[in-house]
């Protein structure tokens, strides 16, 4: 069952009940239909409004909605009470295409994306009348039949989930049930990357909870027990838990909160956690601490402070989710250290707050606000002794880099490469570090010198120099990317060897030089500037940024035409 003939909305003064009618309109013969009843509350005060290929009548307190052939996903805007509610309604061709989509035909995803706005307002306008498991279905669907979807997919699937589970948009999320069978439908679906519960979790309490008390009421409303939830795989979700009172309420409320969490559980002594926690190598040192907190939440509110603003910095540090589970920990970070004069874990939490939010924007190509947040990291650093400003340096270079590009300005893209250069060269980075980003910049470089060499040999050598550069550094998504490029450019150059091959063999006209002729239209590459590829890197990656894909993918707008030149999977 993927398919739902009855489902709910909220509206003003109660909610609206809707049912699709079937019966031999939906198969006739020349002019197919859809017929759907609404029960509206207060319907004599109601007023309707809908788009083309589309019709309305009353009957008493229901209103039915007839959708003809060609309306596509139709919508019929409600409004009662003074207040709109808008409902979205499959018309025949759409639903089918709809329905052999979920089934697995390439073909009905590439029609329906051709005739949406985006990926993410297909999924979602589609989630009412959908169970999870059509939803996550139709995200697998689009997401194979187009690099260009799954790109948009992997960006956004954290927010599917929230809005899933706190908005009426998307498919029925009541349960936790209902809420892991959706993270673990999208977990499922290949193209778009890891989704874990957790990180779901703290992801809506990051965007959708302004106060713990919040927090609990959704966790409690799903059905979801935080003690329960505190135990949970590696139990990181406390230290999301504390980390929300702390930023909401303040750290004296999380001391509590732990405290009573503390009094109904085993810990181990206090000192014993502290000096594990200290010996705890990096990746082991965000779990450490958090075994710390239980047992600190006993001692001093100095000594809590301390345990609790490393519990949640070195949690963030290693999280590496593209969830905004990273952002709310060092949030919560930076806010108890701050409590304590703790200035080292404020500024880098403060630093690792302001990288892990832009990498999340750079991932949405969200490109204005990624550069201002890799500048806000930059700043962090440069007023901090004991943080470095390179690797935001490197980052917001190549992300302005690769903005610069979509527009087409290529000479300035690559300046801004050459700058970020120098300024990474004055800036003292370690050796080994700077080879790594001296061979990415280099490679990224010759690759939009690439885009605009006048002939094929110019752009063969600066593909060949880009890939020497990205095989340095291991970087296995772009050697992919400019192999693929090699093989189309390689291919272009046999083409015209064998046309000149051709022409040698035939008596051949002497043809006079003109000083005034230059190069003709056919001598002059044709250039296609496509949106920024998402990178698919997490947050951290070593390889932040991509160039835009100038072989002929489908623009934003145009989004049926699956990308040939990008890679929606996670390093």
């Amino acid at each position: 069952m993927t398919r739902r003939f009855r489902w709910t909305r909220p509206a003003p003064g109660g909610s609206v009940t809707v049912t699709r009618v079937a019966g031999d309109h939906e198969l006739a013969d020349g002019d197919p239909q859809r017929r759907y009843t609404l029960s509206v509350p207060a319907a004599a005060d109601a007023t309707v409004s809908m788009t083309t290929g589309c019709e309305t009548t009353w009957e008493d307190e229901t209103l039915w909605v007839t959708v003809h052939d060609g309306a596509g996903l139709a919508r019929v805007r409600l409004r009662t009470s003074g207040a709109h509610t808008a409902f979205r309604f499959p018309g025949p061709t759409f639903d089918d295409q709809l329905t052999a989509a979920i089934d697995g035909n390439e073909a009905a995803a590439h029609e329906l994306l051709a005739a949406a706005h985006s990926p993410i307002a297909l999924v979602l306008a589609s989630g009412p009348f959908l169970d999870v498991e059509g939803f996550t279905a139709l995200v697998d669907a689009l997401a194979t039949a187009s690099e260009g979807a799954s790109d948009d997919l992997h960006a956004t699937r954290y927010d599917l989930v929230r809005i899933a589970a706190t908005t009426a948009t998307g498919p029925p999320v009541a349960t936790a049930d209902e809420f892991e069978a959706l993270v673990n439908g999208l977990d499922a679906v290949d193209a778009i990357g890891d989704v874990t519960v957790l990180d779901a979790l703290a992801d809506a309490t990051a965007v959708a909870h302004d106060t713990a008390g919040e927090t609990r009421r959704f966790l409690s409303d799903l059905g979801y027990e935080l003690p329960l939830l505190a135990e949970r795989d590696d139990g990181r979700f406390l230290a999301h838990y504390l980390a929300q009172v702390a930023r909401t309420a303040g750290v004296r409320d999380a001391k509590q909160a732990a405290a009573r969490r503390a009094a109904n559980t085993d810990h181990t002594d206090f000192e014993d956690a502290k000096a594990a926690a200290e010996r705890a190598d990096y990746w082991d040192r965000g779990a450490a601490w958090r075994d710390a907190v239980l047992p600190a939440a006993g001692e001093s509110f100095p000594t809590f402070a301390y345990v609790l603003a490393n519990a949640l910095y070195w949690t963030g540090e290693v999280g590496r989710s593209d969830s905004r589970a990273d952002e709310l920990l060092h949030e919560g970070a930076a806010a108890a250290a701050r409590t304590i004069d703790l200035e080292w874990v404020a500024g880098h939490a403060d630093y690792e707050r302001a990288r892990a939010a832009a990498h999340r924007h750079r991932s949405k190509r969200n490109h204005a606000l990624a550069l201002a947040h890799f500048e806000t990291a930059r700043e962090v650093a440069e007023s901090q002794s004991f943080l470095d400003p390179w690797e935001p340096t490197y980052s917001h270079a190549v992300v302005q880099s690769n903005m610069l590009s979509t527009t087409g300005n290529h000479e300035r893209a690559v300046a801004v490469l050459d700058d970020a250069l120098a300024d990474l060269r004055e800036q003292g980075v370690p050796d080994d570090r700077f080879a790594e980003m001296r061979d990415h910049l280099a490679g990224q470089r010759h690759e939009r010198r690439a885009i605009v060499a006048d002939d094929n040999s110019d752009r063969l050598a600066h593909l060949e120099a880009a890939l020497d550069h990205y095989e340095s550094v291991e970087f296995e998504r772009s050697v992919t990317r400019i192999q693929a490029k090699l093989d189309d450019a390689e291919a272009a150059d046999d083409e015209t060897g064998d046309e000149s091959r051709e022409e040698s063999v035939r008596p051949q006209p002497v043809l006079r030089p003109d000083p005034e002729a230059g190069p003709s239209l056919e001598d002059i590459p044709d250039l296609h500037d496509s949106l920024t590829e998402t990178d698919p890197g997490a947050v951290g990656s070593a390889d932040p940024g991509v160039l835009p894909d100038e072989r002929g993918d489908g623009l934003p707008d145009d989004p049926g035409v699956p990308g040939r030149d990008s890679e929606p999977h996670y390093r």
